[in-house]
Order: C-alpha cells, then structure tokens, then sequence
C-alpha cells in the first residue's frame, strides 16, 4: 500500500506549541480506533485494515480485506448466516464497526462481508480466521492469563460455544448451545431480554477457577466445563453482576428489579455445583453499598441494612444491623468500619459494636449526596457532601475542624484528592487544604463560571489549578485568582449526539476528580476480599455501564493485566504507557460549536492556550483521543491528521 506522511509544525496556534503529522492513505477513512496497550491507531479503510505507530507515524502492519473476505470456502456459511440475519437472536450481536477490541486483551475482532477474524492488535497477526474454522463468531471472550479464547459462534443454524487456543491455532472443544429455534423456545420469555429488548444490562464478564468457566451471555449466566465444554448450568433470569467468593464455591449475583418507577437490584448466592439460589429470600434494596466475602460468610451493606450473612443459610450473623437507617456508603478502616447512613457517620468494629460514642453529623439532609469519605493520613477521615466538609478523629468521632466547611447544595461541587491534598470548587469559590490542616479552609478567589453544572473536573499542579467543563476551562492560581478563562458553545444536539464526548478530560478516567454531574451517573458495586491475614483486594463494577471497550480503553489496571500476555518486545512499550498513563494531564480536549460547525478543541490547561482546532464532519466524525500521551488523531477523508505535542 503505498503512504505518504509529512509533518506540519507550529501552524495551528504558535511555533513549537502542537505538531500536526498528515498520514495519507489511499481511500476514505471509514474506522479510526486507538489500540490502548501500545498506542497505536487502528484504522480502517474502504481496501484496509492498518495500524499507524502513535510515535513513528508508520505503519507497523496492514492488510488488504479482500484477502479474507472472498474465501470460497465461506460462502455456504454465508449464505446460511444471510439467511438468519434478520434473526433477533443473531441481531442482538452485530456490532456498528467493523473492528472491535476484545476486552482485556490485546486481541479484536474483524467482521468482513463473508468472514469473521480475530487478530492480535498489536501485530496484525491473524489467529482466528471464520473460513478455515467454519464458524461465524457472534461474541468473544478472552481468558486472561491461559491465552485462550472463549468464543459464541454459529455453524449453519447450530449456535456452539469454542475454546480456542491461541498460540496453537486450534480449537480445544466445541459444545452445542442449541439452534436458533431451540434456544428461542428454552429461553422462554427470557428471550426477549436476551435479544436486547428488556431492560439494559451490564457488559458480559467471565471469570475462571481451575476447571470451570464463568461467563455471561447478554446478561444469562452459563457455567463451563473448562476442559470439555459441557454446558453444566445457566440461569434462568437476567443477572447485572455476578463476582466468585474467595472458596471458589460459591456466586454472588445481582440481578436488576427496577420498574419504571424506581431502581431497585436483588442480591443472592449460587452454588456453584448445580447454579442454585441458596438464600430462599433475595436480599432486595435500592442501593448495594458494599460487599466483603470472608470465606463463610459475607458482609452486605445496603439501603437498608448492613450484617454479615452466614453463605450457607442466608441468616444474619450479628444480632442487630449496625444502627442506621439508608446505608449510603461504606469503607474498610484496619479491620473497622466506616459507613454513612442517613446524614450521619459512625465507625464500627468487626462484630457491630460501636466504636465511637454517638454518630457524626455530616449533612443536613438525609437526601443529600455523599462525595468522598476516606482515610486521610493516619488518624483522620474527611467526608465531603453536599452541605458540609470536615476532618473527624479516627480514634474519638470528633470534629477536627471547628466549623464545618458549608457548601451550597443548589450548587455544583466538584473535587480532587491529589495524594494529601484535596481542592473542592462550589458556588465560584475554591477551597483548598491537605491531611494535616487544622482549620477550616476559607474560600478563595471568585470563579465566574458559564455554566457549573457541565463542569467535569477540577485540578491541582505546581503552577495552580485548572478548571474544565463543557462550557469553560479555567486557570487559577494556587489562590484562586484567573489566570485564564476559555469559554465553549456546545455543539448543537444533532452534533453533540455525534461525538464521542463534550468535555473530554485528559486524565480525568484516572478517577482523581469527581462531581455532581458524575457521582451517581453509574451505579456500581465493589466485592472486597478479606484473607485470613487481614489483607483486602477489591473489585468494583458498574451495575448499568456502556460498552466493555470503553472502560477496557480507559483503565489501568487493564493495561498491567494485559501486558504479559504480549510478545515481549511490545511488553516495555506497554509498561512505560502504564506509567506514562499516571502522569500524563496536560491537556483538556472539549468540543464547541464553531462558525463553521462543530470542533475538538486541544487546550492546555497551565495556560489555557489552544494548541490544536479541529473542524469535525458533522455526519460521522472519526477521531480518537489517546488518554495518555493525549495525541489527538482525527480522520479527514484519507487522511488520518495527528495532534501531538
């Protein structure tokens, strides 16, 4: 394929300030995607499927699509894949791109007109290919840490479960799921949810143990022979999570119960021999604030009660739940609690017991939203709501500050805890201060903000603070004056709809600021693991979340998790954009209305300066924002135009 490139230096604002490479290709651009382990930029043409180096701007690989796609020897699996395609079982699959990362791996699938592959994203090599397996693939999962694929496909009307191993290119074991009109018939009024047309459900997931498989299927629970495929059980219902005890005997799920009324999820326990529910009553409540396995028995905190429950029987443990009512939140301290309930706070012990005298008061309302509640340092917690803000005496329950810090909950707040330091902006004003403060910190400065209610985050460097909404990016100094002020037209619904985000927030998905707008957009759960030692590991999932690609994107953890999975010369190259993911926050990336349509704005945030301006195709703007070198690379026809630094 023959590719020119050039670069384009200081042309957009000033000498120095961005750097504009031009990738030329020789057909339209129809797909950009960024490969988050590497960098790199997966892009994909009329002809092509290519991967530009986000450091070199060369192509690392690239294939022609007409070589996979015009296989003879997939044309009678087409012509029976066409002929169920307007199946509601098969349609609940189709994806709108072409190319899809698989989540956690450094692996994604490419649906072609009469193929299927799936190919390492790294390197382009092609380790499953539709028309040497004879199998049409519907959904892949990957096992991390076995380098084997789990993966839903259909061979004529036969919908079949495959374990693939990658490194030998063969398939371990098939097993028959069922045929389209069987599974339509066993899944019963379940099918409906299945196919998509039920409630909302969260991201399938997979776990392992030593010999079996965990996964749901849109939301179905199927348990696996690891080594023969046996389908051993599924369940019968919709589930929005499912974690394993530490026993790897057992399954808590969480199933969704809301009406159109109201949220509302289920808790219970399954065995994991014949998938049953052990608790003959689900634990039923508007929120599921925390979760600890200790392997016989598991600690629930939710809306309405917070004890420990024996696994076996489903019976509290302690005799009374820990006093409170509408348990908003709570946290480990050492082998204490912390939990909110109501507008008050209280610490107990292991066993229920009160550790402090009386409850901490910390909102005026028992409505009121809870921001943050944390250990900070080695003797305080500091809460923030949406009235108040103070520091408590771990060991006593008293107030270190004299004064609550009150905020105005007609308001905005938003926030950032940056190692000991801690900044909150509320009603123009900032408030700074750090572990070891002893008085209330005063507001500062006079922020007039546009419009606080698209504020997405709020920060602190060396040089100051920075600001950034849909609307506004703000500069301050460390006492609050303007340093800068950026105000944004947001595009017009139409437009906005179109675009990946407004307000896009460099380093943001790091979790280190958080706001009003945000705090309860996503309803998650977190399991923690306590061993026998004491020690805590912790998962968190969303209840209700968008797709697995676009967190798998923004995470981490992803990227350690991946990484040894990897050819181990691209490992290094993985490790460094880990750490590089820790630092990384210079720029914000926010969208405006222009005079010539919508644009994706590149500012820097220590002085505002907009280093990058690009005008977007109203109709579908391809474009990626890579979160940790944060290049912006934006497809123009059959150009692909990179914004680094």
């Amino acid at each position: 394929m023959n590719v020119k490139y050039y670069l384009l230096a200081g042309v957009l604002c000033s000498i120095g300030a961005t750097a504009q490479v031009n990738v030329e290709l020789k057909h339209n651009i129809e797909q950009v995607l960024l490969e988050p382990l590497t960098g790199n930029v997966i892009v994909e043409d009329k002809e092509n499927i290519s991967s530009i180096n986000g450091e070199t701007h060369q192509i690392d690989w690239s294939f022609a699509k007409k070589d996979y796609s015009s296989t003879t020897a997939m044309q009678g699996a087409a012509s029976t894949l066409n002929k169920l395609e307007n199946n509601d079982f098969l349609g609940a699959f189709q994806k709108d791109e072409e190319v899809v990362l698989i989540p956690n791996s450094p692996y994604a699938s490419v649906r072609l007109e009469h193929n299927d592959l799936i190919i390492n994203s790294t390197t382009g090599e092609v380790v499953f290919n539709s028309a040497e397996m004879q199998y049409r693939i519907l959904q892949t999962y990957y096992l991390l840490g076995e380098n084997t694929l789990l993966i839903l496909g259909t061979q004529g009307e036969s919908i079949d479960f495959l374990s693939y191993d990658i490194a030998g290119k063969q398939v371990l074991w098939t097993n028959k799921l069922g045929t389209l009109d069987s599974l339509s018939k066993s899944l019963g009024s379940l099918f409906k949810a299945f196919i998509g047309k039920g409630a909302p459900i969260t991201e399938d997931k997979i776990l392992t143990t030593s010999d079996e498989i965990f996964v749901t299927v849109k939301g179905v629970l199927y348990n696996i022979n690891k080594q023969s495929g046996v389908v051993n059980w599924n369940t019968a219902y919709i589930i929005t999570n499912f974690f394993l005890n530490q026993n790897r005997d057992k399954a808590i799920i969480i199933t969704d119960e809301s009406s159109f009324f109201s949220y509302k999820y289920a808790l219970n326990v399954l065995t994991l021999g014949d998938g049953e529910k052990l608790w003959k009553k689900d634990i039923v409540t508007k929120r599921i604030s925390y979760l600890e396995d200790h392997k016989d028995k598991l600690l629930v905190a939710h809306t309405s009660g917070f004890n420990f429950y024996s696994y076996e029987s489903g019976q509290k443990i302690w005799k009374k739940d820990a006093k409170g009512k509408n348990i908003k939140q709570v946290i480990p301290v050492d082998n204490d609690y912390l939990y909110i309930a109501d507008n008050e706070m209280n610490l107990v012990d292991g066993d229920g017991q009160n550790k402090w005298k009386k409850f901490v008061e910390i909102a005026d309302d028992e409505k009121d939203e809870v921001y943050y509640l944390g250990k900070a340092g080695d003797d305080r917690v500091f809460y923030l709501t949406d009235t108040y803000g103070n520091m408590v005496d771990y060991t006593s329950g008293k107030k270190i500050w004299k004064k609550n810090v009150k905020f105005d909950k007609k308001r905005p707040l938003v926030y950032s805890v940056m190692d000991d330091k801690f900044v909150v902006y509320n009603n123009k004003r900032i408030y700074t201060f750090n572990n070891s403060s002893k008085e209330d910190p005063k507001p500062k400065g006079k922020v007039e903000v546009k419009n606080d209610k698209t504020i997405k985050s709020i920060e602190t460097f060396d040089w100051g603070i920075c600001i950034v909404g849909e609307n506004d990016v703000i500069g301050l100094d460390l006492e609050g004056n303007e340093l800068y002020h950026n105000v944004y037209k947001e595009p017009g619904e139409a437009e906005r709809r179109l675009m990946k985000s407004a307000g896009i927030v460099g380093g943001a998905f790091l979790g280190a600021s958080q706001s009003a707008n945000n705090a309860a957009a996503n309803a998650t759960v977190t399991m923690t693991y306590r061993d026998t030692n004491g020690q805590l590991r912790s998962e968190t999932n969303t209840l209700l979340t968008d797709a697995a690609q676009k967190r798998a994107n923004k995470k981490a953890d992803a990227y350690g998790e991946v990484a040894d999975a990897l050819d181990k010369n691209l490992t290094s190259k993985v490790r460094s954009r880990f750490n590089a993911m820790k630092q990384n926050d210079e720029y914000a990336f926010v969208a405006n209305r222009g005079e010539k349509g919508p644009e994706l704005i590149k500012v820097r945030k220590k002085d505002g300066q907009e280093v990058a301006k690009v005008l977007l195709d109203s109709n579908k703007p391809l474009y990626e924002v890579d979160p940790i070198n944060e290049n912006l690379y934006y497809a123009s026809g059959s150009t692909l135009k990179i914004y680094s630094k």
